[in-house]
């Protein structure tokens, strides 16, 4: 039988105090303790991210899995946007003072830089970022594009090498926080090559050889590059993150003619490379890669052929990492849009009413949909708040009818007609309880778009009353929260542009200006869920948003897009049921949110 040192190369170690800096897999007995222990193992996997705002490839980055940014780049033409990385979803950061693509980059967050790339030529423009601006520095000496960079060095000591000047380069040069000046020079000349490390500690891996995707790794130490182990597949415009001694290089391009790009992952210990067994959902190249040895994300890029929005992370983990992510549910009976709706949890809401006018009404068990007594009134575009057993449907529509103003209640059993709004309304916001609900905004009659009001209601269960006015009249965009923290973004507005990216929040007596969605739509916002600090806002094109009651970031998409559905629940466990594709569906849909499991850990026994 195999002892332990056979299987996993390792020795059982008898030592006094538990290492600082155990192997994964090493086992030790403490003799203090008289415990036995083992290090977990890590495990390398990817995992799906909520992706970008925009889709584009050859930006500049930098940070951590939990904060980063993306600056630049190219979608159809250069661009100047930045987005940043939370760790669950990207916002907007402040524009490049220009756009431009295929340069370095380095730094976190409020502390950034990103160097050289090309305009209309190629530049040696440098730019910081401080976490909301970028303002110019010192130039490169030797413009080019297509440079790599140290991606885990500091604004203030980095460093960046290779490039395409007038051919490839091997120049190196290292920059203070001021001006760059020349390093030791690299042993090949190439471009489109991957970085890590810091400007003392440097490892550049693939690029171009020219016309041949290269598998040479280079190490530097502050003042020269050595040739170190090379890379298994031959690589460029490829990915990395990590130290000169732990790290990472994912995907690239690694044939010409037709261009053909990789999935695959490597990781390198100071010497070899290793093929991961993890791999990229989406081969990619041209991506931004960030991050440390064992936890990086990677966005953007192409596969080639449109600019991808998609994101992966990567992690070295104990733990398997899923991501948040939408899957069918139970279809509806009746297949409609435009219907009210009370979720307080993914696995018990309500639906009714909405068009082709009905007033179908259906509770939700978290698997199916259970028919229940009609509305009094069939009728669409109205609006619902409360709670499975105790909802309010407000307003609507039956055409060809006016707008309403009656209001019903559902009790669990039955619906019951309550009294009216002051005025009437279809496609208002919505929010809250019965006791505590909140009506705003809204068409008070046809045509739609001339008769689009500001107006706010509250109900406490009986009466309703005036409360504080919107600051722009808009309909049909997504509302959350509660009667004294509400949020209304986007919807229709009665002038061009057709609709809004505005945000409102109100706060029990009036309504002052929010973060502002990234992503406009057509006509509206397709709904919105949460809280006024941890909402989600359904989309129209399978995008959704998160906001954290400053600024929204995206989340993962869902699968099916579509227009005015109903649902509810909560940013993380959130359930959309029926709306537009068009026609009118029943699919219904639930959101998962992202999960951390144990799969191996530091056991102990006696």
């Amino acid at each position: 039988m195999a002892g332990y040192n056979e299987i996993r190369g390792l020795r059982v170690k008898y030592l006094s105090a538990d290492p600082s800096n155990a192997e994964n897999g090493q086992v030790w007995y403490n003799s203090t303790s008289g415990n036995l222990r083992v290090q977990g193992i890590g495990i390398e996997a990817t995992s799906s991210a909520s992706p970008m705002s925009t889709g584009r490839v050859q930006g500049g980055g930098g940070g951590i899995q939990t904060d980063g940014f993306g600056a630049g780049g190219y979608t159809t033409t250069n661009v100047a946007i930045t987005e940043e990385y939370n760790g669950t979803g990207f916002s907007a950061g402040g524009d490049l003072t220009s756009g431009r693509r295929a340069m370095g980059g380095t730094g976190v967050t409020p502390a950034g830089l990103v160097f050289g790339g090309y305009t209309t030529t190629r530049v040696g423009l440098t730019e910081e970022y401080n976490g909301s601006s970028w303002s110019e520095s010192g130039d490169l000496s030797t413009t080019r594009y297509a440079i790599s960079s140290a991606n885990n060095s500091p604004q203030t000591a980095a460093l960046g090498f290779a490039g395409y000047a007038t051919a490839a380069s091997n120049a190196t040069e290292e920059y203070n926080g001021t001006s760059w000046t020349a390093g030791g020079n690299l042993n090949v000349a190439t471009f489109d090559a991957a970085g890590a490390g810091t400007q003392t500690s440097a490892l550049m891996c693939g690029g171009s050889k020219p016309g041949v995707a290269s598998n040479i790794t280079e190490l530097y130490d502050g003042s020269s590059w050595t040739t170190s182990g090379t890379l298994n597949l031959g690589r460029q415009i490829n990915m990395a993150f990590g130290t000169q001694t732990a790290a990472v290089t994912l995907g690239g391009l690694k044939t010409f003619s037709p261009d053909t790009t990789t999935n695959t992952i490597e990781t390198f210990n100071g010497s070899t490379w290793s093929t991961s067994p993890a791999t990229l959902a989406t081969a990619r190249a041209q991506a931004f890669g960030i991050g440390a040895p064992t936890a990086g994300i990677v966005f953007g890029g192409t596969a080639p052929g449109p600019k991808l929005s998609v994101a992966e992370e990567y992690n070295n983990s104990i733990n398997t990492i899923t991501a948040a992510a939408w899957a069918s549910g139970g279809n509806l009976g009746t297949s409609r849009g435009f219907e009210g709706s009370a979720f307080p949890s993914q696995t018990s809401g309500l639906v009714f009413g909405g068009a082709p006018y009905t007033g179908a009404t259906e509770e939700y068990n978290g698997t199916s949909w259970a028919e229940q007594p009609d509305l009094n009134t069939a009728r669409g575009y109205m609006s619902g708040f409360g709670t499975t057993n105790a909802a309010v449907a407000v307003g609507g529509y039956n055409s060809p009818n006016a707008p309403q103003s009656l209001v019903e209640e559902w009790n669990g059993s039955a619906w019951s007609e309550e009294t009216n709004l002051p005025g009437a309304r279809k496609s208002a916001g919505n929010c809250g309880t019965l006791t505590a609900g909140l009506i705003f905004g809204g068409a008070s009659a046809q045509p739609y778009t001339t008769n689009l009001q500001t107006t706010t209601f509250e109900y406490d269960g009986t009466n309703w009353t005036s409360g504080g006015a919107l600051p722009v009249a808009k309909g049909m965009g997504g509302s959350g929260g509660t009667q004294t923290a509400a949020f209304y973004a986007g919807g229709r507005l009665a002038s061009p542009p057709p609709s809004s990216t505005a945000n409102a929040e109100y706060d029990g007596s009036s309504w002052t200006a929010g973060g502002s969605l990234l992503r406009q739509q057509t006509l509206s916002c397709l709904g919105a869920i949460g809280t006024l600090t941890a909402g989600l806002v359904t989309l129209s094109d399978t995008k959704t948003e998160n906001y954290d009651g400053t600024s929204f970031s995206t989340a993962s998409n869902y699968n099916t897009a579509r227009s005015v559905a109903g649902g509810g629940a909560t940013q993380t466990d959130a359930v959309i049921a029926g709306g537009s594709l068009p026609p009118y569906t029943n699919h219904t849909e639930e959101l998962t949110g992202a999960t951390e499991t144990v799969t191996a850990s530091t056991l102990t026994t006696s």
